[in-house]
Order: structure tokens, then sequence, then C-alpha cells
């Protein structure tokens, strides 16, 4: 029978009328009516026909509806669009006698456009009898929660493929650690599909750090060797926090894996690189101090023969003056043992005698000066008492002395002194100091004739200390050669006299006896500029340790 032909049975076989029904029904009890205007959801009492008997005042609400417009009207002239749904779900309570309930339904209000969401809820009306003589409908506006729900599913669904793209291994779990959900990259790297992933696998993967972490809500990091599809295992760095609702309870897990295969093989090239750093740090100390050992035994060497040849040539001519003077004397004795003596070889005796005694003075003297040079390369300390003077004033008294011995080609000797340097030293060894750079300069820096200047600059550096600055335009020095400048015995002009002695004892008087620092730079053809550093109050006694 069609839906049209049984409202009319309906309508024809019912006691009273539809609207008299309803005024009688709601009139006579009070208590359902107070019920309808106070409930906090949309209420409609329909007939057998679908006709519209009582509606609330919520319900008009929550519809944008008038009762004027729809009591004692039928569902299919006012919302056509749901009456077939409507006179199905009443034909089925009339035939079955059994609630429908939770029913969605969507549309538009009727002064809206957007569209709403209701939930209906229709229960049979019975009488005194117990027939159904109308259908109660309930509805509940859910507008909200289905915009919510569809806005979670939104963000689901962007999290989702926000975590398809980026190259870590992500899941999801519930509040008690069971896995739901695995990212597309999860199934790339191990090739297993959802179905053969343990949901309660990290239990026994992490441990008791990942049982603790469900207990008390923290999270947890932690490095993992996973195995991929390829059969091999990486290390990937592990990092599980708990997810938490407006009430801070935890309702869920997110977990995710970073490979971190390429962060370890570098840290192994880090250290691979780092051992052979200090495996050729080793090596090159040990070379260094092979090196350094050689060079010692190199300039003994080279002391050992400087020695032998500054000695080699007095006390060789000692000997030879002494070898001819015995044989003078052997000739005369015997002269006078046969008494064949004339004054003639008497006079030639006694020169000779006189001969061979100065050459043998110059020839001890010779070879005690440099004796004394040699011992003075051991120990300078005996050059003179610590005592206070000007240093401006000193530094012109020894130029004085060294002006006659500049070069006939026209070297000049420029000296420049700040006043009141007032130092309590020893002068002595600084006069030897500046001597020694002199004569130095002399020696080596201008070389066959050349012309030049030599300038010397004394100046405060400080409330305790003093700088002198002693420099020549001369030929200058090679690096090889500056490098070796203060070694001792190291000459470049040793065919000349000169025994390598020199800057050696001014290093040793400058850094020991005077505890200052000494800086020495010279280029070929840009000339030499030596840098002294002095101290005001000298150490007393000079440093403890040799000059070499």
């Amino acid at each position: 029978m069609a839906a049209s032909e049984r409202r009319s049975e309906y309508q024809t076989s019912a006691a009273v009328k539809p609207s008299q029904f309803s005024r009688a029904t709601f009139a006579q009890q009070p208590t359902l009516q107070l019920i309808y205007d106070t409930a906090p959801i949309g209420l409609a009492f329909l007939s057998p026909d679908c006709r519209y008997l009582q509606i609330n005042q919520r319900l008009t609400d929550i519809c944008g509806i008038s009762v004027e417009d729809h009591l004692g009207r039928s569902v299919r002239d006012c919302v056509p669009g749901l009456a077939e749904a409507v006179e199905g779900i009443v034909d089925s309570i009339m035939k079955t006698g059994e609630p429908v309930t939770g029913i969605e339904v969507a549309g538009q209000r009727a002064d809206q456009i957007d569209e709403r969401f209701w939930v209906t809820y229709w229960h049979p009306y019975r009488n005194a009898a117990g027939d159904i003589v109308g259908v109660n409908v309930a509805a509940e506006e859910i507008t909200e929660r289905k915009r919510a729900q569809a806005a979670l599913q939104a963000s689901e669904r962007q999290f989702h493929t926000l975590a398809d793209c980026i190259p870590q291994l992500v899941w999801m779990a519930d509040a008690q650690g069971a896995i739901f959900w695995l990212n597309d990259h999860w199934y790339e790297y191990t090739g297993r599909p959802a179905g053969e992933v343990d949901s309660h696998g990290w239990q026994s993967v992490l441990g008791d750090r990942w049982i603790q972490a469900l207990q008390t809500g923290t999270s947890l990091e932690s490095e993992l060797s996973l195995l991929g599809k390829d059969g091999l295992y990486r290390p990937f760095l592990t990092r599980v926090v708990p997810l938490r609702d407006s009430n801070a309870a935890v309702y869920g897990w997110i977990g995710t894996h970073i490979d971190i295969s390429e962060r370890k093989r570098s840290e192994q090239q880090i250290r691979n690189a780092r051992d052979a750093a200090e495996a050729a740090l080793r090596n090159l100390r040990e070379t260094q101090h092979s090196l350094i050992e050689a060079e010692k035994l190199a300039a003994l060497g080279r002391l050992v023969a400087g020695v032998a040849h500054e000695i080699n040539s007095p006390v060789g001519t000692s000997l030879t003056v002494a070898s001819s003077l015995e044989q003078k004397s052997e000739l005369f004795a015997s002269e006078v043992a046969l008494g064949t003596l004339r004054r003639s070889s008497l006079n030639s005796f006694i020169e000779t005698v006189r001969s061979a005694s100065v050459q043998l003075q110059d020839s001890l003297n010779r070879a005690v000066g440099l004796i004394q040079s040699f011992k003075q390369v051991a120990a300078d300390r005996d050059n003179s008492d610590l005592r206070s003077f000007d240093l401006g004033d000193l530094t012109e008294q020894v130029v004085v002395g060294l002006r006659s011995a500049l070069p006939k080609s026209g070297v000049a000797l420029n000296v420049q002194c700040e006043s009141n340097l007032s130092m309590n030293s020893y002068p002595g060894s600084y006069g030897q100091v500046l001597t020694h750079f002199f004569l130095n300069s002399i020696a080596h820096a201008f070389p066959d004739g050349r012309q030049g200047r030599i300038d010397i600059k004394t100046c405060a550096a400080g409330a305790d200390e003093v700088e002198i600055l002693f420099s020549d335009d001369g030929c200058g020095m090679s690096s090889e050669v500056r490098r070796q400048a203060f070694n001792p015995f190291f000459t470049t002009r040793r065919h000349q006299g000169s025994t390598g002695l020199g800057l050696h004892i001014v290093h040793s008087i400058v850094t020991d006896r005077l505890g200052g620092r000494l800086d020495f730079d010279s280029e070929p053809a840009k000339g030499t500029r030596a840098r002294l550093v002095l101290p005001r109050t000298a150490p007393a006694g000079g440093l403890d340790h040799a000059p070499i």
C-alpha cells in the first residue's frame, strides 16, 4: 500500500481528527505540555498521516521555523525535501511499534543558507488502549559537532599527508601504546604491510624505557638499529612523545625514527681523521725531536770545529816558535861547550830569543782571548755589577767609543735616545750588546766599501720596560742565514777571521743576564732590524739557566 493510501486509512480510522487529537491530548496532559515547553532539544508530535500536531519552541529555534506555519500541516507541505524519509520512518513505527533513533538529517534552516545537521529520535505514542496514535520526534542540532569532526578529520588527513612526505619513519599509538597508524615511509623502509606490524612490538624493542614512559607519561629518546627490506640494519634516532588533551591527559603517542647512518659515518670519519691527525702529530713531534737532536749534534760539531780552528792557529804558531827556539838553544849551547861562541852568534841568539818571545806572547795572548770568548759563551756573569743608570746617557757613552771603528767608506751612525730612562741593570752587559750589534753590522752589512747607516733608538715601553731598536740598511740576510744567526760559531765570514760568537753572546746576555726579549728581522737588500725589550729592573744575578 502506498504511503498516501496509508495516510488516508489512518485519517479515516482515527477516533478523532488530527487537530482535535492534538488539542485534546495536550490539554488533558499538562505534564506532557510542560515537557514540550521546557525541553532543551527540539520536540514535535506527528500524526500517523505525518501532520504536525505539536511543536515546541526549541524546535522552532534550531530549525528557524514558526509554530503557526507547521501546526496541522503535513510534512510534505512544510519540508518537501525530507517528506519521503519522514513518511518512511513513521510508516515503519506504525507497523512495528519499534522506535527509530540516531537518524542524522542534513539541510538548511528556513532563515539561513548554510548547511545544518541534526540527529533525530523517533518514538511511538500509544493511547490508553495501547494503539499507536502518533509519533514523538526529538531533534538535536549537531552542526558544530559535525564541523569539529570534519575539521579533525581534515587535520588528521593533513597530518598523515605531512607525515607521509617527511623522510622519517612515523607511527602513532593509543594511550596504551598499541600502534594503529604508520606512515608510507615506514612501509617503504621495512617492506612490510600494516597487517604484519605488531601493534605492541615496541614494548619488546624499546624495553623497560617504553614501559616506564607509558606508566609515567614522559617522552623518551633512544638509538635503535632497525631492519630494512634489503636485510640490513641501520641506526635510527628514536623519539617518542605523548599526546595530551586539554586536561593534560595522555590520549596517544607519536614516534619518529630518523636515519642517522650518515651522521654515524661522519662521526667515524671524524674519529678516523682525529686518530690520523694525532698519529701524524706524534710522528711530527718525533721527527722534530730527531731534528733538534741532529741540530744539537751539528751545533756541537760546529762548536768543536770552531774551537779547534780558532785555537789551532795561535797554538800552532806558538809550537813552531818554541820548536825553532829550541833548535837555536841547542846550537847556542853546543857552541858554548866547544868554546867557539862568537859575538855575532850571541847577538843572533839574543835576537832570536827576543823575536820568539814576542811571537809567543802574541800567539798566547790571542789564545787567551779566544778562551775567554769561549768561556763567555758558556756563562757571562762577571761583566759588571748591578747598578742604576740612565739608558740614554749610557748609550751615548758607548756610541762615543764605537764611532772610531766606523769604516772610512761612509757608514753613518745615528743615535736617538729618549731622556730620563732610569734603569737598575747591568751597564757593562748592555754596552757589550750594543758593541756586538755594531761590530756585526760593520763586518757583514756593508761589504766591499758599501755605504749606509746604522740607527740606534731608545724609548720607554710602558712603565716597567724600555725598548732599544738597532737597525741598518745593509745587505741583509737570507732566511737560512737568519734562522742560524744566533747559533754559536755560525758565521758567513770565517775566512775573514769571524768566530760566529757575536750574536749568540748577544742573545745570551739579553735573555739571561738582562732578563729581556729579542726580536730579529732581516731580508736580503733590505737591511737588518733588532728590537730589544728590557725590564727597567734586571733580575738579580741574571736568570739561572745557562746561555747554551
